[in-house]
């Protein structure tokens, strides 16, 4: 009998245990069950099955543990007993059980964010069977220094959770910040996910480099082929730029540039090309050869600038490598481990230095085999025909036989690539080493997978063949198979060996259970000299990632090109019974972030990490050969896989917008002729046009004409036909309007521009249920022209899955771009670039306006002042060009600005609306003044009054904002929350300006205080009918101050009063004391608060026992004390920071 069953057990998932009997006429019942470690008392799972000849003896039994019956503990590990009784036999066998179950994969809106942005996110969650896993998940926010920022729960129903938006503070720690999201309770399984804080604009172009290879080696060492692409966004080609050039070497992390390798060249229609010579260039900074750049890489930046436009784009690029050999070597389908008096197929690949596969090379392989005694036997010897092969076009791979001596103990070859454009010295070479299968009797199975290797995908057939060789082969019966995929068996089966057949076909069927890869191992119950024998074999099969629930997001529209703001349908096709997750992308943003992985190859590497074998297959015995495929085993068939879990697996298998004419045109399917013909005079017949075009807003024709700054005659002819057009809309809504003679063209102020004000950079952050197998929604495309990149996620019972991208590309014929930087500097003036496109085939007429509000002064020679048309100056356009405009802008006042870019043309005007960020220049200044009043005379004198001496400062930046701040602290609490009692105080406490670390923790305090004072008298009524979203509100904001204050928490783990300032002991003791208060009511990184502790007592602590300031803050209380109160200033602050290590103590471990 063989019994198999996973290596390991994951609680909470289903494991199936199979059994199987040799040599049996009858039937007979086993009872296979897990039992508790080390009594057996506890039955956790158990199932019965009955071996009879219809099943061949073999059949399968599923069982789960349950986290709740074996909880896990952090410090031990668990182990269960798996028990088969049966007539026949009884065995048991300790298995660990593991805590991992299922996947969690962290979706954000987009891979990079600005200050004071929002993180959208959610977790997709699905358990061992790939279903919606329904868990409670935790999401913890780490800032780039490890620090644990904020941590927030939700609950699962769909295996979609939904978290809410993350803001990143005002203030915050630039770099890579990372999500990390694990299971509330019981589980262990974890995932994490990166993104990007930075202060960034979005380009207006993509750039892309494209070398002729992503290696250079000896033949492209001198004259190596780079190509620059550039287009837009919304995929056109740039007609026509300059491109600066500039390259270095990266060696390690080192950057060098080579300065005197500039190259200066021109893009036309999108590309331009040139020629690098690397020697040359490498030779300036010292690199006298190739041998000594291999492995270094090229580092190319390529400056871009519009040769008619004002826009210019930079992008690096680092993906070519210097490499003495082009080529890598490596083995496909190949266990390495031999059958003796059997053949072994070699499947070899050849792949460039960057792991993409190469055809057409020739490949030679020599192979020597070895006996026990190590005599030598020379199977293909070097020049032999057998041994030379051309990789093939398809896949890069060649295919070798060697036929294995019955006396083999280990097979060694060697491969090398023949390329004959490289010399020796630069071909791949790589020399492995394959082991013997070990067998008592001498009987062998051979699983050959290499010769029909393909790529599988769900619902292929596959067709494997399998070798025998035993001296008692007559008494070999049956094969019988397994296949795991997961760590799980997914299949098994019985079929019987036809005689006299040098080989055997196993066929089955992939199914989805077995993505994205599977391992089969096949064996055979032998009888020899009066002992069985269990000989075995096995091979890693790799399977295209397909969703189990296909998933199709397609846009419903006819129209190649879609227009900003244009309503569009989205339609969802999936399984019956899905959730869908949606988001969009601009592809801009890629020009921030470079590419990323896909979607679904991250899904597949995740699944990837559920595999419990090792290897490529095969093993050195039988019990190997099991164990490498993830699997334990029972038998009394001379085998014993008794030892504990073995060495860890090293090994890797997987490298991996409107027209006026249209708007006429739309109304309808008939014709009218309107006649124009009564109004002669061409600007009369203008006025009449405007009057005639739909109107979006409820206006009458009356007051539409009062705004017309035109002669008397203009006004009756507007409001004539105006009219005219609304009696016909009425009667016949469906008719079309068209106006008699449409061929002249002028610009009336009439004609309403189309504002672009919606620029966001993700967009569509939407779950939709589908019921059935398809729904289709209505959404309005924001105002960007751009590729929106549209992913939709399905979870289902049936699995996840990843739609295609869908691309929706966004255009218009005539338009204005402009780029406007992330911040500006008050009173520093500078120049907005921007161009003017014209897609069209004819030439047009156009002029651009800026307008801004009083903060920003505009002027220069595009900007016309005032909003009157007659100033704006008129330029002439090609068909299919671009013009550079430029604004000089000089802004005088602090903050965000809207500022309104106008693009006027006979048919096509539009604004678009641009904000605009003022930032101080200078640096930012604090001082301090403190006194202390007594107005009951509690010490002494009373003192009611006290007057600040306020000098403004001579160096002061002018129109600079001061901010004034007086914060009275209370000695008793008492007044303090009687004030803030009333509902109208609570919004004074939470909005308190922000900006300095005390500034951010005393917004806290006060707000902790009444929380807590309101918790814990229960006297949550007095806030009236809105307690709830109070009590929400005070939590929420809480919650927001702590993640502002870790901005001011150094690496270090102490605080300081500005951002990467001094390190401060008062303010260190303060955060302590507010955070060990306020955890009680809110999740914190408790670590993080516990290093700051030690900090303050190794760092600050002297040795009497007092505390010492370092930095040169001093706080409010010690502001104006004078030297000799020195003594009075060491006793306040060692009080203070003796209560704030009192009040945070409590949350550390106590050693």
């Amino acid at each position: 009998y063989v019994l198999t069953a996973p290596r390991i057990f994951r609680a909470g998932a289903s494991e199936k245990v199979v059994v199987q009997a040799f040599g049996y006429e009858e039937e007979f019942p086993v009872n296979v069950a897990l039992k508790s470690f080390p009594d057996k008392l506890v039955v956790y799972s158990s199932g019965r099955i009955s071996l009879t000849p219809a099943n061949k003896f073999q059949d399968a039994v599923t069982l789960t543990v349950q986290p709740k019956d074996l909880p896990r503990t952090d410090n031990s590990d668990k182990y269960l007993y798996l028990e088969a009784v049966s007539p026949h036999f009884t065995r048991f066998k300790k298995i660990p059980v593991s805590y991992e179950n299922g996947f969690l994969f962290i979706h954000t809106d987009k891979p990079v964010y600005t200050p004071d942005q929002s993180v959208k996110v959610r977790v997709y969650s699905l358990n061992e069977e790939l279903q919606p896993a329904r868990r409670e998940t935790v999401l913890t926010f780490v800032d780039p220094e490890e620090v644990e920022v904020d941590i927030m729960e939700e609950k699962d129903f769909t295996g979609i959770v939904s978290f809410p938006d993350f803001k990143i503070p005002p203030n915050p720690k630039y770099g890579i910040w990372k999500i990390k999201a694990k299971y509330k309770k019981d589980f262990v399984t974890s995932a994490v996910a990166k993104f990007e804080v930075k202060e960034y604009a979005m380009p207006s172009f993509s750039i892309v480099i494209e070398p002729e290879s992503n290696f250079i080696s000896s033949d492209k060492f001198e004259n190596f082929r780079i190509a620059v692409k550039a287009s837009y966004f919304s995929n056109k080609k740039l007609p026509s730029a300059d491109v600066f050039l500039r390259f270095g070497i990266i060696e390690e992390s080192e950057k060098r540039m080579m300065p005197q390798a500039m190259h200066v060249t021109r893009i036309e229609n999108g590309v331009a090309e040139i020629n690098f010579n690397s020697k040359k260039a490498a030779s300036s900074i010292g690199f006298d050869s190739l041998e000594a750049l291999d492995g270094s890489y090229l580092y190319i930046v390529a400056s871009v600038l519009e040769s008619m436009g004002g826009l210019s784009g930079e992008v690096e690029f680092t993906g070519v490598r210097f490499a003495v050999s082009p080529y890598k070597l490596s083995l496909i389908a190949t266990p390495l481990f031999v059958k003796p008096g059997l053949p072994f197929f070699v499947k070899v690949q050849v792949k460039d230095t960057m792991d993409d596969f190469v055809g057409n090379v020739p490949v030679t392989l020599t192979a020597k085999s070895f006996s026990e005694q190590m005599d030598e036997t020379q199977l293909i010897s070097e020049g032999s025909e057998s041994g030379r092969r051309k990789t093939s076009i398809s896949d890069g791979t060649a295919l070798f036989v060697v036929n294995i001596p019955s006396n083999s103990k280990m097979l060694e070859f060697q491969v090398n690539t023949a390329d004959p454009h490289l010399s020796d010295e630069n071909q791949a070479s790589k020399t492995y080493e394959a082991k013997a299968y070990s067998s008592l009797s001498q009987s062998y199975l051979y699983i050959d997978w290499a010769s029909n290797h393909k790529t599988l995908e769900v619902g292929d057939v596959i067709n494997i063949n399998v070798y025998p060789q035993s001296h008692y082969i007559d008494k070999i019966h049956h094969y019988s198979y397994l296949i795991t995929s997961k760590g799980k068996t997914v299949s098994f089966g019985t079929q019987e060996r036809i005689k006299d057949l040098e080989y055997e076909h196993l066929t089955f069927q992939i199914t989805q259970e077995m993505v994205p890869s599977a391992r089969l191992v096949v064996y055979y119950i032998v009888m020899g000299e009066g002992a069985a024998e269990l000989v075995a074999d096995s091979v890693w099969l790799n399977v295209e990632q397909k969703c189990g629930n296909s998933l199709d997001v397609k846009l419903q529209s006819s129209k190649e090109k879609l227009k900003p703001a244009e309503v569009i349908s989205l339609t969802m096709i999936t399984q019956p019974n899905s959730f869908v997750a949606l988001s969009s992308l601009d592809k801009a943003i890629y020009g921030v972030t470079g590419r990323r992985k896909r979607a679904m190859e991250k899904i597949t590497l995740q699944l990837e990490k559920n595999d419990l074998g090792c290897g490529a297959g095969g093993g050195q015995n039988n019990v190997a050969v099991f164990r490498m495929a993830g699997l334990t085993f029972l038998t009394n068939a001379n085998a014993d896989d008794s030892e504990e879990a073995g060495e860890p697996c090293n090994e890797l298998l997987r490298t991996k917008r409107s027209d006026f004419r249209e708007k006429i045109l739309k109304e309808g399917n008939y014709f009218i002729f309107l006649s124009v013909a009564k109004y002669r005079d061409p600007e009369a017949r203008q006025c009449c046009k405007a009057g005639v075009k739909a109107y979006p807003v409820s206006e009458t024709c009356r007051e539409r004409a009062q705004r017309i700054r035109r002669n008397q005659r203009c006004i009756s002819a507007f409001t004539d036909c105006c009219e005219f057009a609304n009696r016909l809309r009425l009667e016949e809504p469906n008719k079309l309007l068209i106006l008699a003679r449409m061929h002249f063209e002028a610009l009336l102020e009439l004609d309403e521009a189309q504002v672009r004000s919606y620029f966001p950079e993700s967009w569509l952050w939407e779950v939709h249920q589908l019921s059935s197998r398809s729904k289709t929604l209505s959404v309005t495309l924001p105002d960007s022209l751009t590729t929106w990149e549209v992913q939709g996620v399905g979870i289902s019972d049936k699995g996840i899955c990843v739609a295609e991208p869908l691309e929706i590309q966004v255009v218009k014929d005539i338009f204005l771009s402009i780029s406007v930087p992330y911040s500006v500097v008050r009173g520093e003036q500078i120049e907005l670039k921007g161009s003017v496109y014209n897609h069209k085939a004819s030439a047009i007429k156009f002029c651009v306006k800026i307008a801004a509000g009083d903060g920003v002064c505009t002027f220069g020679d595009s900007a016309s002042a005032g909003s009157r048309m007659q100033s704006c100056k008129f330029k002439n356009l090609d068909g299919g060009s671009s013009s550079a405009v430029t604004f000089r802008i000089l802004p005088l006042e602090l903050g965000l600005h809207t500022v309104n870019f106008t693009l006027l043309t006979p048919r096509n005007s539009e604004i678009v609306v641009k904000t605009l960020r003022v930032m101080p220049e200078g640096i930012k200044k604090e001082l301090h003044a403190g006194f202390t009043l007594d107005p009951q005379g509690v010490y002494g004198s009373i003192k009611r009054r006290q007057e600040f001496r306020y000098k403004v400062p001579l160096n002061l930046v002018p129109k600079t904002q001061i901010d004034r701040s007086v914060s009275v602290k209370g000695h008793l609490m008492g007044e303090v929350i009687a004030t803030v009692l009333s509902p109208g105080g609570l919004q004074v406490l939470t909005s308190l300006p922000r900006g300095s670390a005390e500034a951010e923790l005393v917004s806290i305090a006060p707000l902790f205080y009444v929380f807590r004072y309101l918790e814990e008298s229960e006297n949550w009524h007095l806030l009236g009918p809105h307690t709830l979203s109070s009590r929400t509100q005070m939590r929420r904001k809480m919650k927001e101050g702590i993640v502002s204050i870790s901005s001011f928490r150094n690496a270090d783990c102490s605080y300081s009063m500005w951002k990467d300032g001094q390190a401060s002991t008062w303010l260190t003791a303060f955060a302590l004391r507010i955070l060990g208060q306020v955890n009680q009511y809110i999740d914190l990184d408790q670590m993080s608060v516990c290093d700051s502790l030690l900090w303050l007592i190794d760092n600050c602590q002297m040795p009497d026992g007092s505390f010492n300031e370092f930095s040169n803050y001093q706080p409010v209380k010690l502001q104006g004390t004078l030297p000799r109160e020195a003594k009075e200033k060491s006793l306040y602050l060692t009080a203070f920071s003796i209560i704030g290590i009192d009040k945070s103590m409590k949350i550390c471990p106590t050693q």
